[in-house]
């Protein structure tokens, strides 16, 4: 096959006709334009020949993009993006072809290329659906006389079956509504002056780089799509057909327990723990690359997606039981959770996968894992030293013998230097150094100060004391009258407090007493923030009172982290 990318406009008779026989690979997600979509398309196409039969000029309707996998030379053409449209506008020309019975076997070559029985030939379908559709797509849209059985099924149908029967409805109501001139004046506006762009391409990879550019509609085609299609094929070809649609179901059902997005994230995670160094090809590229049981598909199901899928559903969402220690397990995924990368989640997947068992070694794994993430996320390491690290940890747990013990991993403990420089950072300026983990450290520290089994509340503002800008003539003028003693204090944690939202915005930049006042008035006039409450203890708010507050936040942290 020639790696040669080919990109054509052509008009829809050009394109339901012999050059091209489409399918719909078993990894592409089912059937799903609503009602809402396929109505679109049939009034844009409607009033596209409205404007081209009033201006009484040719005018070519582009209808957009299809993405194949297709050898120049043969038909056969894998749809990688285009199935929506392309089973629409099928749906369309069905319903067109039960309304026009005079134009019925013109419409039908749009369907399928007629077998001749005499030659014991079958009909060549232009469009054959998912496997687990086609069969349904065949007799009830392609075939003569399906959609009329198909609109007036009583049974309850669902899914991409369901989209079917809606859209058939739909059309076949829409078409039905117009003139018998309009429907002709429509057909042939679709057959001769209606285009798509055609963009057929020899192999799977470079397809989904020119489906990533162009897509942007519908549920997009993902490397975790990529990937399936030739593992489940794998499959099909070595165990038969029912286990590569029980291998399907099951990939189903870990994608739709984690969901899309995760269960995308997992297979990066899970390339990571395998490959041990930044990413620099694509994902699919990469996993067919380096994970070994890549090529063993069956044992690739059952052996690391599925088990990694389940460890990783217990890490997002802090969410593990265990006799002993889940409680605490959970309270250190939670606070992970809130750091704003995830180089930290390959080597905890890891750790998680194979000490799931013993939780006691899961808590003291991350007590040290936390301290290490915030360290990176506070102190800003770059992506490439935090990269270097978490993969030096995962090859530490490859390496590890049964006994599991956290503190033989020399990743994973912070030297001297490193807690010093960890100190230095939380005393600094962390509410403009730090705009995307600030308040996720101040929850942490109010995590620590208050009473066990109290309720974090979530989603709260900081709000600074001392104000940034603060007013002339104001009190905190008066507190803090040198610029470089404000430019000090007023971004570190001692003047940092969290509130409710709704209270932030009314503090501004009100003197100490009416903050304070703003801060608690309400139902019982009391903040659920410990943190707040320091500010409702204090008569002034000096830079005494700041270095005071400052040593002890600082010194809670300390304790909690070990430096």
């Amino acid at each position: 096959m020639a790696r040669t990318l080919e990109a054509h406009d052509k008009l829809l008779r050009e394109i339901f006709e012999d050059s091209y026989q489409f399918s719909i690979p078993e990894y592409q997600r089912p059937y799903s334009w609503t009602t809402e979509q396929a109505g679109e398309l049939f009034d844009d196409l409607y009033a596209a020949m409205l404007d081209a039969r009033a201006s009484k000029n040719e005018i070519q309707y582009f209808l957009g993009s299809v993405v194949l996998i297709k050898d120049s030379k043969d038909p056969a053409s894998d749809v990688v993006d285009g199935q929506q449209r392309l089973s629409t506008l099928t749906i369309l020309f069905a319903a067109l072809r039960a309304l026009m019975p005079d134009a019925a076997d013109d419409i039908t070559d749009f369907l399928y290329k007629k077998g001749k029985a005499s030659l014991g030939q079958k009909n060549e379908y232009r469009l054959t659906a998912r496997e687990e559709d086609a069969v349904f797509f065949r007799e009830n849209i392609q075939e003569p006389g399906g959609i009329q059985k198909l609109v007036t099924n009583a049974e309850r149908l669902k899914d991409s079956w369901l989209r079917y029967q809606e859209n058939a409805a739909l059309l076949l109501q829409r078409v039905d509504s117009l003139s018998v001139q309009d429907r002709l004046d429509l057909w042939k506006f679709m057959a001769n002056d209606c285009s798509l762009v055609v963009i057929a391409t020899p192999d799977m990879e470079s397809a989904y780089r020119i489906f990533s550019v162009l897509n942007n509609r519908g549920l997009d085609l993902a490397p975790i799509d990529i990937i399936k299609a030739p593992v489940l094929g794998s499959i099909r070809s070595s165990a038969g057909i029912q286990a590569s649609k029980d291998y399907a179901r099951k990939w189903g059902q870990i994608e739709g327990t984690l969901g899309r997005e995760a269960f995308g994230e997992l297979f990066s995670h899970i390339r990571t723990i395998y490959a041990k160094k930044k990413q620099n090809h694509s994902l699919v590229k990469e996993f067919q690359e380096y994970v070994t049981e890549y090529r063993t598909p069956a044992v690739l199901i059952d052996e690391v997606i599925d088990p990694y899928a389940k460890v990783w559903a217990f890490v997002r969402s802090a969410n593990f039981y265990a006799p002993t220690h889940a409680e605490a397990i959970n309270d250190l995924l939670s606070w992970l959770n809130r750091i704003d990368f995830k180089d930290w989640v390959p080597p905890a997947l890891l750790y998680f996968k194979r000490f799931r068992e013993q939780p006691d070694l899961l808590e003291r794994f991350f007590r040290r894992l936390e301290r290490l993430a915030y360290f990176h996320a506070v102190t800003r390491a770059s992506s490439s030293e935090r990269i270097a690290t978490y993969t030096g940890l995962t090859a530490e747990i490859e390496a590890m013998d049964l006994a599991g013990a956290p503190e033989s991993l020399a990743k994973l403990e912070l030297s001297d230097a490193q807690k010093r420089e960890f100190l230095a950072a939380l005393n600094g300026d962390i509410y403009r150094r730090l705009p995307k983990i600030s308040t996720a450290l101040m929850l942490r520290l109010e995590s620590l100060l208050r009473a066990p089994g109290l309720k974090l509340q979530d989603n709260p503002s900081l709000e600074h004391v001392l104000p940034q800008h603060p007013q002339a003539g104001s009190e905190w003028l008066q507190w803090f009258p040198e610029e470089q003693d404000r430019e000090l204090w007023v971004h570190r944690l001692a003047n940092l407090v969290l509130l409710d939202r709704n209270k932030n915005s009314s503090a501004s930049n009100f003197d100490f007493a009416k903050k304070v006042d703003v801060y608690f008035k309400g139902k019982g006039l009391a903040s659920p923030f410990v943190l707040t409450q320091d500010v409702r203890a204090s008569k002034t708010w000096s830079k005494e009172v700041l270095e005071k507050r400052q040593e002890r936040l600082l010194g809670a942290l300390k304790k909690h982290w070990q430096l």
